[in-house]
């Protein structure tokens, strides 16, 4: 926990000072907030669970927010969370498959990240390093990760395009990829399992970002 505020601490300190004011119209300057809401295609793999590789995939709704300032002119650093759930998604195990209502499986992380822009055509690139989690249910038993900020675990990239809507607002439409593994630990009767995992995620977000 320490060297995840430490760098997020970091990342502020080396935004501009003058971070809280506006200082012009249509331009990337001071404080920096985007919030994104998506839909796109998920897919979780366990390996080795029993002998086989657990696949649960499926249509994701992601959400994040970012919050930060401007570093040098045009790109921004910023400290983020994310969160996206999956519900009935396909399910194949043991050579099996099919559709199953009583899954669910949660994503979230956090994680520090910049954005470049550019100008004037408001078209921008981010990168973000995320120490990421997951939660999976399946049939009342709940297989979960914790959030360990001893080494970044998940990456996020999107391109995308904004069109302003006032001084400092903007909304956009990006392109979005993601990436995690981690260990998930369950509790199957009684014995404890723990499972490599790995998490994948396209999709299209939709933003609103004051700049």
């Amino acid at each position: 926990m320490k060297n995840f505020v430490f760098n997020l601490s970091c990342f502020f300190l080396l935004c501009n000072g003058s971070v809280l004011c506006q200082t012009g119209t249509h331009e990337h300057d001071g404080l920096f907030i985007r919030m994104l809401l998506g839909a796109g295609y998920a897919e979780l793999v366990e390996k080795n669970v029993m002998g086989s590789d657990l696949k649960i995939s499926g249509t994701t709704v992601p959400l994040r927010f970012q919050l930060g300032g401007e570093f040098i002119k045009n790109l921004i650093a910023y400290g983020e969370f994310g969160f996206a759930s999956q519900t009935n998604p396909e399910m194949e195990w043991i050579g099996q498959s099919g559709s199953t209502s009583d899954v669910s499986v949660s994503v979230g992380d956090l994680g520090i990240g910049i954005t470049y822009y550019l100008m004037p055509i408001n078209i921008y690139f981010c990168l973000s390093g995320l120490y990421s989690s997951v939660q999976l249910e399946y049939n009342n038993t709940k297989s979960e990760s914790e959030i360990e900020f001893d080494n970044i675990n998940g990456i996020n990239v999107m391109v995308g395009k904004e069109w302003w809507v006032g001084a400092q607002w903007a909304l956009g439409v990006a392109l979005y990829g993601y990436y995690s593994d981690m260990n998930v630990q369950t509790s199957i009767e009684g014995i404890n399992y723990e499972y490599f995992t790995r998490n994948y995620s396209i999709g299209v977000m939709f933003s609103a970002t004051y700049n």
